[in-house]
């Protein structure tokens, strides 16, 4: 989808960590929205379970409004054909040391053409998106 943009996980911990060193800039974006964003269901329970593991349950809790504010946010579901995907883009990829939630955040990418990825990780630009606000390993 043209000049639609993927949110990673990381995005979304900048966004509710007041004090993560891209908060602000995550704010900035967050207060203009693209036209068409997605993220997915891995995306999502990667993020819960961040918070759920590192700051509690009460912090975990506060993903679910923030995803509800989110207008015409698209949220992807894998089904059996993705997961299929996710394997190939694992073996192709092999030795970049993706987990299995970046392998098919790339397998979305590929297959909606989606060119910018609002996140933090730099794995998500090896096959040519680019990474917004990035991190400072890319």
């Amino acid at each position: 989808m043209k000049d639609e943009v993927f949110l990673d996980s990381g995005i979304f911990i900048a966004f509710l960590v007041r004090s993560d060193r891209l908060h602000e800039e995550t704010v900035t974006l967050f207060a203009h929205p693209p036209k068409r964003w997605c993220t997915s269901v891995l995306v999502i329970s990667e993020v819960y379970s961040w918070f759920l593991h590192r700051l509690g349950e009460e912090t975990a809790r506060t993903l679910r409004p923030l995803l509800e504010s989110l207008t015409d946010l698209e949220i992807l579901a894998p089904d059996a054909s993705h997961l299929a995907a996710v394997w190939r883009k694992l073996d192709a990829l092999r030795g970049h040391k993706l987990t299995y939630v970046d392998a098919s955040s790339l397998v979305w990418l590929q297959r909606r053409k989606i060119k910018t990825v609002w996140g933090t990780d730099h794995h998500l630009g090896i096959e040519g998106a680019s990474v917004v606000p990035g991190s400072a390993l890319f």
